[in-house]
Order: structure tokens, then sequence, then C-alpha cells
């Protein structure tokens, strides 16, 4: 689905989408070669939410530092809480990432369900077509919030004020101290949080690739979603489980290989009696900080990649189990 006057996508037809349904590993081994091929542009779709998130963290670090530093070396008291511009400045961020993200998830959902098509787009075609109704992605990554945090939210009032009234009663009557047996309650509702999260995620995991392939607003991708979802939410936890998973140990192996090269590295340091202080000290300590900020960078990308891509591959064999063949591929002409 481009956009009019967008410059043609370009087909690889050696890509195109399997006229089967796909077995367990079949999923896993075509999210494999999609992103092994087009990682750059996955890399690049992904880098605009990496991007936000590195600024963020950094502003709000550089104004803790300002809060902080002076508090470390005796300067001035400590502050019974960081200042209201803070916490305005952290709901203002989180705002802004969330429309960041609302910009990102059908770009990189667009491009890989194009991919899986046999179809490779540009960065620009992959957020031109989003851009042009932005309002609906956004609209829809609110459901999406909603959906999570508003059931969450009324248990947790629920019980919370439960307790406020049973502590107040209590002490009215001469007991003190925290209601021991609201311990385990609160680690039941954590788990049942966990766990209908995890059921809201899969029931509306396709939600964003049905939005944007077959052009639906936000109420109608999340039942489109829940029905090619029906009955397959098991092997999709096990295949997310899966790629998560292999990213999580790729990024184990990448940071176990940058640790013994920093073991090597200050090795030969010492051997060269290299001082503490001295420029080739904070050239050596900045070396090891970049490499580990490009591995982390590096295996964020992948993830990202990863996750997108693999939901398009479901999202498209559930088409072909539920929809047909032909609908199926109805999109690749």
């Amino acid at each position: 689905m481009n956009e009019q006057g967008a410059p043609s996508p370009i087909p690889t037809s050696s890509f195109a989408t399997p006229a089967f349904q796909l077995s367990f590993g079949q999923i896993l081994d075509r999210t494999f070669q999609l992103t092994r091929t087009h990682w750059r542009l996955f890399f690049g779709i992904a880098g605009v939410p990496a991007a936000a998130i590195f600024l963020f963290a950094a502003t709000m670090m550089s104004f803790m530092v300002r809060v902080i530093g002076p508090q470390l070396v005796g300067k001035r008291s400590v502050p019974p809480g960081f200042p209201p511009l803070f916490s305005a400045g952290v709901f203002i961020g989180e705002l802004l990432l969330l429309m960041v993200y609302a910009l990102y998830l059908p770009s990189a959902f667009h491009a890989a369900a194009q991919a899986d098509l046999g179809v490779t787009v540009t960065f620009r075609q992959a957020y031109r077509v989003v851009w042009s109704r932005y309002g609906r992605y956004l609209w829809l990554m609110i459901l999406y919030f909603l959906y999570l945090v508003v059931p969450v939210a009324v248990v947790a009032a629920l019980i919370g004020g439960g307790t406020v009234l049973m502590h107040h009663g209590a002490t009215n009557a001469g007991s003190q101290g925290f209601p021991l047996f609201l311990i385990p309650l609160l680690v039941l509702l954590y788990v049942c949080f966990l766990v209908y999260t995890v059921l809201i995620m899969l029931r509306f995991a396709v939600a964003y690739p049905a939005s944007v392939e077959e052009n639906l607003p936000a109420w109608a991708a999340f039942g489109r979603s829940a029905r090619l979802t029906h009955g397959a939410k098991g092997r999709i936890f096990l295949v997310i489980l899966v790629v998560y998973a292999a990213v999580y140990a790729a990024q184990l192996a990448c940071m176990l290989i940058l640790g013994v090269l920093a073991a090597l590295v200050a090795l030969g340091a010492m051997l060269a009696h290299v001082a503490v202080r001295s420029a080739a000290f904070y050239i050596l300590v900045g070396l090891g900080v970049l490499g580990y900020l490009l591995v982390a960078v590096v295996t964020a990308l992948l993830i990202y990649a990863a996750l997108t891509t693999v939901l398009a591959v479901i999202y498209h064999d559930q088409r072909r189990r539920m929809d047909g063949l032909a609908v199926a591929h109805a999109q690749a002409g």
C-alpha cells in the first residue's frame, strides 16, 4: 500500500512469501533470512526510537547530575525529593516516546510485511506511508496502553482503598503495623498482571500489521488481530520466546567477548605500566565504554528488527490459515 507519488518499491521475488502454511521452524528460519537480508533497512527504521530513548535518557541523566552532583561533594543538603520540574520533564518525555513509538511500530511492520511479500521499501517510504495516517496509529498505541493499564489500575485502586480503610480501622482499634496478609495478595496481583499483559499482547500481536497492510482503523485492527490469533496464542508465544532468547544469547556472547577483550587490554596496560589518570588510561576507558554502548545499541536494534519481522511473518501465516491463500497474496500484486 504505497502512497500516490511515492517511488515504486523494489521487488525481490526470491524472498516472496511462501504459498503454504509455515511450521514453527519455518517461521523462525524465514524470520532469520528476512532479518539478515534487510538488516540495514530494519536497523535504520529502528534507529528512530533508539535515538529518542538515548536523548531522553541523556537529558534525564544530565538533569540528575546537576541536582545530585553538588550533594555528592557536600556543597548543599539533600532535598526531600526531585524538583517538580523533573517529574514534569519525565512525564513529557514519556509522552514524546509514546508518540515516537506510534510512528515507529507501523513503519517497521510495514517494511517487514512488504519484505515478507517479496517487496523492498525504503526508509522514507516506510515512514511516509505511516505518516499519512499517523493519528490512527497513535490512537492504536493509546488503546494498547489503556487495555494494559486501566484494568490493573482499577484492581490496584480497590486493593489500595481497602488497605487504607482496614489500616484506619485497625489504628482506631489500637493495633499498629502493616497488614501482613496483603503481602501474598500483592504478589498474586503482580503475577496476574504479568499473565494479563502477556495475554493482551498475544491477542493484539498483529494489530499493527493488520492496520497498516489492510488499511484498518484502530478498533477494527484490534478485532482483526483477535481473530487472526485465535487458537494460535501458544504458538505465537513460543516463537517470540525463541526469537527473544536467541537475541539475548547473542547479546550475552557479545558481552562475554567484550569482557575478555577488556580483561586482555587491562592486563596489557598493567604490563605496560599505564598510570591511572593518564591520557592513555582515559583513552582505554573511553574505548571500553564505547564498545559497551556499541554492543548495547546493536543488540537493541536487533531485538526491534527481529520481533517486528517475526510478527509480520506470523501475520501473513495466520492470514493464510484463516483467510486462505488467495487473500493472503492479494497485496503482493
